[in-house]
């Protein structure tokens, strides 16, 4: 991969901090609460801006994509919320030394509320940062466990579904070319907060692998032997096709290729 130029590196820094323009502003907000008041606190449909709520997962705009983000969080306590927005501010790299802290201050004091109020979709999220900043090694390698049993999960839920339809359980049927189009179409949701494999698009296993191979550092032998296992599962196996198998057979993105050949 070349190296960006002068004008490429200004670009990146500009966009990265329209990405985080107004952070401070949704952190003195969450500050000026306590978590007791977070916790009593219930999100609903008046706390939300109808015409933010986009159905797109991402947006530059960041008080775009957290109003499009409360709207999942109907229902529920503002200190779901809260959480969620941490792991936003960590991904556009707003202050991420301070901003992890504060997280893993939140996990470590509130997990048992946390693990009773958050769907899969935002507990595995909470994994995935844990792995992504934890200095603690051995909670990192921990929690990717955690993470790989739900991507996983998701990948096998993805083939059923594409080849048992969303009504026949009764035997399994070729690939039915509506349920591709509608998984290349949008996020389609499944259950616990989560969603079927974007088919053609998804990242989810793209980051995963890149999670894995940071582990590198902890122990060469084991991160080695475990990336020859994910790789193996990328090609049929005695010409035997398998979950991964149909989603790199359906996968259009370059940018988000999780085999090596």
């Amino acid at each position: 991969m070349s190296t960006p130029s002068g004008w490429q590196r200004k670009l990146i820094t500009i966009f990265r901090s329209e990405k985080r323009l107004g952070a401070s502003t949704i952190i003195k907000m969450f500050n000026d609460k306590s978590i007791d008041e977070m916790k009593a606190t219930i999100i609903t449909e008046s706390m939300c801006d109808p015409e933010k709520l986009t159905g797109k997962p991402r947006t530059k705009d960041l008080f775009a994509h957290l109003d499009n983000i409360k709207h999942q969080f109907i229902g529920q306590p503002e200190l779901c919320f809260y959480q969620a927005a941490l792991i936003v501010l960590l991904r556009r790299e707003y202050k991420p030394k301070e901003t992890f802290a504060e997280f893993e201050a939140l996990w470590t004091t509130q997990t048992e509320f946390l693990l009773k109020h958050l769907s899969l979709r935002w507990i595995i999220s909470a994994c995935d940062t844990f792995v992504d900043r934890a200095p603690d090694e051995v909670r990192a390698a921990v929690l990717m466990n955690a993470t790989t049993l739900i991507n996983t999960l998701r990948v096998y839920e993805t083939k059923q579904f594409l080849q048992l339809g969303s009504t026949d359980n009764t035997e399994l049927n070729p690939i039915i070319t509506d349920n591709v189009e509608a998984l290349y179409r949008s996020d389609m949701p499944l259950y616990g907060g989560l969603t079927y494999f974007r088919a053609g698009f998804d990242d989810t296993l793209k980051n995963m692998r890149n999670r894995y191979e940071k582990f590198y550092d902890v122990d060469t032998l084991a991160t080695t032997i475990l990336l020859s296992v994910f790789d193996k599962l990328q090609t049929p196996i005695d010409n035997n096709s398998n979950a991964f198998t149909t989603m790199r057979d359906l996968h259009k993105s370059e940018r988000s290729i999780w085999w090596q050949d």
